[in-house]
């Protein structure tokens, strides 16, 4: 089966070109792309979907251990309900500080780096799938 690949190009389904394709893993991660970049309520009668990130993106109050764990679990309640075409899935979130523009030598800004592991199998066939993500959070990080 073909999966649309992200984002759509309708101006090419209307003028009767075939639209961009992906495989199902590409499909499933762009799916999860999605879960983790989505605030919760920003998709209409999916009140749940989405992650607990931007509920605490500003929160400079809150120990780094209970960020990861309440964005972990968000993850994998909005995998499992979701993501119909995983199985046993395993999320993974590290957040760490990180001084300015490394690549610039900049260290006038701090802000915090998310690496966000997904581990499943895929439901039709048991194989492994993995995903990986590294995002930049925090008022600091534009």
């Amino acid at each position: 089966m073909n999966y649309l690949k992200l984002p759509i190009d309708f101006s090419q389904i209307l003028t009767d070109k075939a639209a961009d394709r992906c495989s199902k893993e590409e499909s499933i991660a762009q799916h999860i792309m999605m879960l983790i970049t989505s605030r919760y309520g920003e998709v209409v009668g999916r009140e749940d979907f989405g992650s607990q990130i931007w509920e605490l993106e500003f929160s400079q109050l809150i120990r780094m251990k209970d960020w990861e764990e309440r964005v972990e679990k968000s993850l994998i309640q909005a995998v499992t309900k979701y993501e119909r075409r995983l199985k046993d899935i395993k999320v993974s979130v590290v957040l760490s500080e990180v001084d300015g523009d490394l690549s610039k030598g900049d260290n006038t800004q701090i802000r915090r780096r998310s690496q966000i592991s997904v581990i499943a199998k895929l439901a039709e066939n048991d194989m492994v799938f993995n995903f990986n993500t590294l995002i930049y959070i925090s008022p600091l990080s534009q």
